[in-house]
């Protein structure tokens, strides 16, 4: 414990920064506020000669957080539709594998990025574990900076458009609200504490194998398995959340410190051009998907739209998209990735 007392003591400049970033960010409704809130304002405070860090020390721990709220979307309907989405998850799989491949073209040849680098610059989604692989496998603050910027700038700028099209395709919706309530009882912080217990050592077997991400990863998979059977129902309440996007946005703005504005710029404005070439070609298997198997062009373009599960599953509600459908196709994309990127890594250290 009194480990992580003194990781909390020198990184406590970093959250309190975070936290003040992502209110900010709520009174300008950015999208992901305590996470791109705290990330954007530690990277401002960067710049300045006042010194922040965020210990690693705690850093795993919230990771293992972020993988058992973002099971938390999954539940047993899943197991009665998933088998009327197989060619939608298909065109999914293929749609990551293009998308991948023609954006991280782009960045070696236009941007002159690493083969690596832009491999991960250039993934569709799973910003929090592709940020984490990055600090992982290289202290470069330039390679670094060329993976996350593009990465978040990709989340603001298709949730910030996404809304954009279906106001002018269909027309303007309001929700009034969304999320799940918690009775707060025994067994509900049982169940909890059940859940980071086994993701905990879901944890320790996938470090074994020396995959990235191992937190984040072992408890989307052990906690999404529970979550899926209804075997509990238990999830976090949303100030813990974002309590933990706040950690999470600290920790990848205090290691993008060190970056010029003008490298920043660069970095922002072809990740928004990779996020065009993404869209638009969810917005082409979309079509496809519309043509030749019947699906609605809006749910299909919705649930391919490379980012922000949270702002488009609201979305979908608002639009009387079934959200189901939109969160499946938004995690296999995410888990496809997950999965992919040892493989990915693997490969190009080989090639390298």
């Amino acid at each position: 414990m009194k480990n992580y007392y003194l990781a909390m003591k020198r990184s406590y400049k970093s959250i309190l920064i975070g936290i003040l970033g992502g209110y900010l960010a709520t009174l300008i409704n950015l999208p992901l506020p305590w996470l791109l809130g705290a990330l954007l304002l530690n990277l401002v405070v960067s710049f300045t000669s006042y010194k922040i860090t965020f210990d690693k020390k705690i850093f795993l721990p919230v990771l293992l957080i972020i993988g058992v709220i973002l099971a938390g979307s999954f539940n047993i309907s899943l197991l009665y539709k998933i088998h009327l989405w197989i060619y939608s998850s298909i065109a999914m799989i293929i749609c990551t594998i293009v998308g991948t491949v023609v954006v991280a073209f782009y960045f070696v040849k236009i941007c002159k990025f690493k083969k690596y680098v832009s491999t991960l610059a250039a993934l569709p989604g799973a910003f929090v574990v592709i940020s984490t692989a990055i600090s992982d496998i290289t202290n470069n603050k330039k390679e670094r900076g060329q993976v996350v910027i593009p990465q978040a700038t990709r989340v603001l700028f298709v949730v910030l458009f996404l809304p954009f099209i279906f106001v002018t395709q269909i027309g303007y919706q309001e929700i009034d609200s969304f999320g799940n309530i918690a009775t707060y009882n025994l067994r509900y912080f049982l169940e909890i504490i059940f859940l980071i217990i086994v993701s905990l050592i879901g944890t320790k077997v996938l470090e074994k194998f020396r995959i990235p991400s191992a937190p984040i990863l072992a408890a989307m998979i052990v906690a999404g398995f529970f979550y899926t059977l209804e075997l509990t129902t238990a999830r976090f309440p949303d100030i813990f959340i974002n309590v933990a996007l706040v950690f999470l946005g600290s920790a990848i703005g205090c290691r993008l410190s060190g970056l010029a504005p003008k490298e920043i710029l660069f970095f922002s404005f072809h990740g928004a051009i990779m996020s065009a070439i993404l869209l638009g070609i969810a917005a082409i298997f979309a079509y496809i998907l519309k043509i030749y198997l019947g699906f609605d062009f809006m749910a299909a373009f919705l649930s391919f739209a490379p980012g922000g599960l949270h702002e488009v599953v609201v979305i979908s509600v608002a639009y009387d998209i079934d959200p189901l459908f939109v969160t499946y196709h938004h995690f296999l994309r995410v888990f496809f990735i997950i999965f992919s990127v040892p493989f990915i890594l693997k490969f190009l250290r080989k090639k390298k």
